[in-house]
């Protein structure tokens, strides 16, 4: 079953917010020395990661063109280096993708928004 443009948007901004809490606990179970609970928050943000890339690359090429800025590529490359290829995760890659470029996607919702 196939989503629309607008409700991939909606699953993106959700998807987004729930990586960051995952980010939150686990970076709270790094400081408090919960060893667990942080290699367990981190498959959250992978398996976050994965879904994100489904959905981008779900999303029609209009919507996508609209963010030339935004790295598409890397993002659905992402998505399929943790899917297929979870021997090459690289943990300090992935925590960068955590900052701005999610920042940037989040801030792109809108505008993306005004193009469908």
């Amino acid at each position: 079953m196939s989503r629309s443009p607008e409700q991939l948007l909606d699953d993106l901004e959700t998807r987004i917010l729930a990586i960051r809490v995952a980010e939150r606990l686990m970076h709270q179970a790094e400081n408090d020395g919960d060893l667990d609970l942080a290699a367990t928050s981190f498959d959250a943000v992978l398996y976050v990661l994965v879904i994100l890339g489904e959905i981008i690359r779900n999303l029609p090429a209009r919507v996508r063109d609209s963010e030339p800025s935004l790295p598409w590529e890397a993002m659905i490359g992402m998505r399929n280096v943790v899917a297929h290829e979870y021997f090459r995760i690289n943990s300090t890659i992935v925590t960068r993708t955590l900052d701005s470029p999610l920042e940037a996607l989040m801030a792109a919702i809108p505008r993306m928004r005004n193009v469908l």
